[in-house]
């Protein structure tokens, strides 16, 4: 008896998420196991996601006969090894040359003839990805895309057969986008969509302002209005263009949450690259106090910083070390007509009397 290679072991975890998803017993334990398995390695999401589509585009002949007599021996099959494998069985035979082949075999009957109603998960559910204060995650998404949510951040994800549409609800995310033209990947936040195909760009939920950062590829952006959705304008060189032209990579556009024209000028500071992104500093370019207070906030276990309107437009520049807002109000107050009052819970910001 020898140990299972790595290339069938991975194929029988395929199978056995395929399984898990089609009979719809899905515990949230199970669902964050999927998710663990996802970020393991970014192939995973692909292959799960080449599976699953292939399963939706023959869907017309999974009652045939000869279909279900295969769903029947395939399903036999794969029950017989997963319970191998979710007992933490060790060692199995050694895999004769077809071993792999009948794998994929076993794989290609599941998705050949299970329903697809339940794939609610993947077709019409929502996952919803939260991360705490401080705390930081990356998600390999089932169409082969990546997901990293940076800290105190929330979205939603919901796949189908069109369309993956991804809500911000709060804080910051960053994605590298599968290409696949023919299913757009939209982020929405607030009243914005960020429509991109085959790109990397990350999405920012301030209280007063949308900010998107372009690191490869092309988006374009899409506002909400009472007319209907109409592309975002920026200001640039004294011009209004669409954010599709105007924003290039190694740029970041701010979308006022408040009023119609955005503003363009390169991504600096917590956003301007792969390597600052999970960074143990975070660095501050002209940045008003109120948007650099939101970003400390995020990793700020003990206190949180409030900011008085007064002076929630003064610039800062400066780097820092995050989740450390005693250090960053003391270099505020020490450097600005500000005065830095603390609790307990609380570090308040406000304009020296």
């Amino acid at each position: 008896m020898t140990a299972l290679r790595p290339d069938a072991d991975a194929d029988a975890d395929v199978i056995n998420w395929c399984l898990r998803l089609s009979n719809g017993t899905m515990s949230p334990q199970d669902r964050e196991r999927l998710h663990e398995w996802l970020a393991g390695d970014a192939a995973r999401g692909e292959q799960l996601g080449a599976a699953l589509a292939a399963w939706d585009a023959v869907e017309a002949d999974a009652d045939a006969p000869e279909m279900l007599a295969l769903r029947r021996d395939a399903l036999g099959a794969v029950h017989r090894a997963g319970q191998r494998r979710w007992l933490r069985t060790r060692f199995v035979p050694s895999p004769i040359p077809w071993a792999r082949p009948m794998l994929w075999a076993i794989a290609a009957a599941l998705v050949l003839t299970l329903s697809v109603g339940s794939l609610l998960w993947w077709q019409g559910g929502r996952d919803a990805y939260r991360t705490g204060i401080g705390e930081r995650r990356v998600i390999a998404l089932a169409d082969g895309s990546r997901l990293s949510l940076d800290a105190d951040s929330v979205v939603t994800v919901a796949f189908t057969a069109q369309r993956r549409n991804i809500v911000l609800e709060k804080g910051r995310a960053r994605f590298k986008v599968a290409k696949d033209p023919l299913r757009p990947f939209a982020v929405r936040s607030g009243r914005n969509v960020i429509v991109a195909t085959g790109t990397e760009f990350s999405v920012e939920r301030l209280s007063r302002e949308i900010r998107v950062a372009l690191f490869e590829g092309h988006v374009a952006v899409l506002r909400d209005t009472p007319q209907g959705q109409t592309n975002a304008i920026v200001r640039r060189d004294g011009r209004r263009l669409t954010v599709e032209r105007a924003l290039t990579p190694g740029h970041e556009i701010g979308l006022p949450v408040s009023g119609t024209i955005g503003s363009i000028g390169p991504a600096l500071g917590p956003i301007a690259g792969g390597e600052s992104w999970g960074a143990e500093q975070i660095s501050f370019t002209a940045e008003t106090l109120g948007a650099a207070a939101e970003r400390m906030n995020r990793y700020a276990e003990r206190r949180r910083i409030a900011v008085d309107p007064g002076v929630a437009d003064v610039r800062i520049s400066g780097v820092f070390n995050v989740g450390d807002v005693d250090a960053f109000a003391q270099a505020i107050a020490a450097t600005f007509p500000v005065d830095a009052t603390v609790d307990d819970a609380t570090i308040r910001l406000k304009r020296h009397r």
